[in-house]
């Protein structure tokens, strides 16, 4: 009997660590633009900027500001970096490994791009 409910403790452990959950994926993405955002007059001190990013087929944009109030953000432009992607947030790890959180302010999906689009666009 006790083997038995050693074993069955054991499968039920194993199970709910391979349940179906939802799988977070960090993703590469490459920053395509930054635009400063005009800082409300209440708030004059931290400056705002919208990123682009591009992830695969789909393009976000996140309201970035800077946590020590630099402005490097604007030479980031064609990088690649990992983000996961939430519903409303894109998490990111800055470069000394915290993890940031930005809200997402607009996503758009883009035409997939197949071998065949590739060929004519460099023609």
């Amino acid at each position: 009997m006790k083997t038995a409910l050693i074993a069955l403790s054991f499968f039920l452990v194993t199970a709910a660590c391979f349940a179906d959950s939802p799988s977070e994926k960090w993703q590469v993405a490459t920053i395509m633009e930054v635009k400063a955002v005009p800082a409300a007059a209440a708030d004059s001190s931290a400056v705002k900027y919208e990123v682009t990013l591009k992830v695969g087929n789909a393009e976000y944009v996140v309201l970035y500001s800077s946590p020590n109030g630099m402005d490097s953000i604007r030479y980031f432009g064609g990088t690649d970096h990992l983000v996961l992607i939430g519903s409303t947030t894109i998490k990111y790890n800055d470069l000394l490994g915290t993890t940031r959180e930005v809200p997402i302010v607009s996503r758009r999906q883009l035409p997939a791009v197949t071998p065949a689009n590739k060929s004519e666009a460099k023609r």
